[in-house]
């Protein structure tokens, strides 16, 4: 017997081409099994290859409706599912990072099982083996944070339509879901899997590096904390200095005139200064990010196919 509820999958889609037909014939199969009504959006961040050409390809192949959102330029993970997040409807949504899966799919409904089963409103599917540089950015957000955050890597998420809602409130500008969803309060578990294949690698970019920059500032006194150390060690290295240049002066009568201490002296000294401003600065920056109130994506179209009519998009 299918369950009676309504479940979205938002998927996030960029150039994969030779996995998105396999992926959504799977996933559009398992949630078909097992649920009466259910939605599939996927987010095309720009992709430069056939990816959109294979996603239509596969329409005509999938029972639900499918909508496609085709964003105007790259925006990265986090805004892209934004997009898709807040067109779904569901009671329940499956967030997919990757259309490269590497877990069994019918771990979607196990997800389900578990959250309905044991009341609660966020799981998270892992293979519980995380990269070394995810690990040092997890203990640094950690160690800093105010909050008591259980991140890891995690291949699919499903979200109660409470919780989603709950997360979506929230006004900050910078999305970072993982540590939103945490902000909610809503109970979350985490399940591990066997991996079908080896995941790939992800490499170290602009883009996961300003999304580390913008986790680090927006949910942890990382910056605050470093500038009151650095204020400190140069505030107790002037006055070694000074206490330095006092001895010199009574005790060493042959001492050349300070110029090479008093250079070091505000070299460092403006140094340090430089480095503390430019802390404040990201912190200000953050400011005008929140007061400009822009939209986190923008969109050239939107394909709508109807289970019916998968031939006759609605853009």
């Amino acid at each position: 017997m299918k369950e009676p509820v309504f479940v979205s999958v938002v998927m996030y889609v960029h150039n994969n081409e030779n996995t998105i037909k396999d992926a959504l014939i799977n996933i559009d199969q398992v949630i078909n099994n097992h649920f009466k009504h259910y939605e599939l959006i996927l987010v095309n961040d720009d992709s430069s290859d056939e990816t959109l050409a294979k996603m239509r390809d596969s329409i005509t192949l999938l029972h639900g409706d499918t909508t496609i959102i085709n964003l105007s330029r790259k925006h990265g993970v986090e805004s892209a599912m934004l997009a898709g997040i807040n067109k779904s409807i569901g009671d329940f949504v499956f967030e997919v990072e990757s259309a490269e899966v590497n877990y069994p799919f019918q771990l979607l409904y196990e997800m389900y099982t578990t959250a309905t089963g044991k009341g609660y409103d966020i799981v998270a599917a892992t293979t519980g083996k995380t990269e070394w540089k995810s690990r040092l950015f997890y203990k640094l957000l950690n160690s800093m944070s105010y909050l008591n955050l259980s991140l890891s890597t995690e291949s699919v998420r499903l979200v109660t339509r409470r919780a989603l809602n709950a997360m979506l409130n929230l006004k900050e500008k910078v999305r970072y879901r993982k540590a939103l969803y945490e902000f909610t309060g809503f109970s979350k578990t985490v399940i591990t899997y066997q991996p079908s294949k080896a995941a790939s690698s992800k490499k170290m970019n602009g883009e996961n590096l300003s999304l580390a920059i913008d986790a680090l500032v927006s949910f942890s006194n990382a910056g605050l904390k470093l500038s009151h150390y650095l204020s400190i060690a140069f505030f107790v290295f002037s006055v070694f200095m000074g206490g330095y240049a006092l001895y010199n002066y009574f005790f060493n009568k042959y001492v050349v005139q300070g110029w090479t201490t008093l250079m070091i002296l505000i070299s460092l000294g403006f140094a340090g200064m430089f480095f503390i401003t430019g802390i404040l600065g990201e912190y200000i920056s953050r400011i005008l990010i929140e007061t400009q109130n822009r939209p986190f994506y923008s969109a050239s179209s939107v394909e709508m196919y109807k289970e019916k009519r998968k031939n006759e998009p609605n853009v």
